[in-house]
């Protein structure tokens, strides 16, 4: 076991003890121009060790929340919290130290298609080295080899040096998976990973997300908007109408019938203005 895994599980709350939150938003607010706002008066927090699915319709908020949480976009109003540290205020500097600890998964998937599989995977270690890589070669030879032992985890280690864009759109976001889990992270965030992929592959990628995160014992923040896949993945579910939370439940608390009109809570206008909660 690694010494990354042994100090998170040393962190894990007993029993006992109060939850620990890894990311907590605290009234944020982001908006883009006087009549686009991205996110409206938002407050949640993310158990650490958890996989929380944000469940929403296209434009409802989920993106711009992950944005926000990994510094990509600064909110208008609101505190941030990310391990510990502030986000919103936080200087370039700050920000890319705390980035080193935030893993990102796209929706369409962000590698350089020409470039090989492997050296796809290395770029994910560029905030902790210093000076420009512009081959593999120039990578030191422990990362590459930390590169090939993730993509043997998520099963691609023979298309290690295969062209990154001539893999299929599966493959592709199992790349983008082992170039987020060789930064180390502590918290994990993907957005719409599994949007563009049909459903063997969707199925397929949640699963290897859902494996890796118990192993190294994450915290994990997904976007998504196939409600049976949200709720088979999470152990909780955080719905977004509009830029508001208006559902905040534990994922097993909830039976087949109540999953059916999740969506519905979370795509009605009249749900916006006020919180549901189906966890009690």
């Amino acid at each position: 076991m690694s010494s990354s895994v042994q100090s998170r599980e040393a962190q894990a709350p007993t029993r006992s003890e109060e939850p620990r939150y890894d990311v907590e938003l605290r009234n944020v607010s982001k908006r883009f121009s006087p009549t686009v706002l991205g996110l409206d008066g938002v407050s949640a927090r993310f158990e650490a060790g958890k996989v929380t699915v944000l469940l929403g319709l296209s434009g409802s908020g989920k993106s711009t929340l992950l944005r926000q949480i990994n510094g990509l976009q600064r909110p208008t109003e609101g505190q941030i919290s990310v391990l510990g540290h502030r986000i919103e205020n936080a200087g370039d500097t700050d920000l890319r130290k705390i980035r080193r600890h935030i893993g990102f998964i796209f929706q369409n998937f962000h590698l350089v298609g020409p470039m090989s599989v492997l050296e796809n995977v290395c770029t994910g270690k560029l905030g902790t080295l210093r000076g420009p890589r512009l081959s593999l070669a120039m990578y030191p030879r422990s990362v590459r080899v930390e590169a090939m032992e993730q993509l043997e985890r998520v099963g691609l280690a023979d298309r290690a040096f295969q062209r990154a864009d001539t893999l299929s759109g599966g493959q592709q976001q199992r790349v983008g998976i082992a170039r987020a889990l060789i930064q180390k992270p502590d918290v994990l965030l993907a957005d719409e990973p599994v949007a563009s992929l049909d459903p063997v592959s969707s199925a397929q990628v949640i699963d290897l997300i859902k494996r890796i995160s118990r192993e190294e014992n994450l915290t994990v923040i997904c976007s998504l908007h196939q409600v049976e896949l949200a709720l088979e993945f999470s152990d909780r579910i955080l719905g977004l109408q509009a830029g508001r939370v208006v559902l905040d439940c534990a994922s097993a608390s909830i039976d087949q019938q109540e999953a059916l009109q999740i969506y519905s809570k979370v795509a009605t206008p009249s749900q916006g203005a006020s919180m549901k909660s189906l966890a009690g």
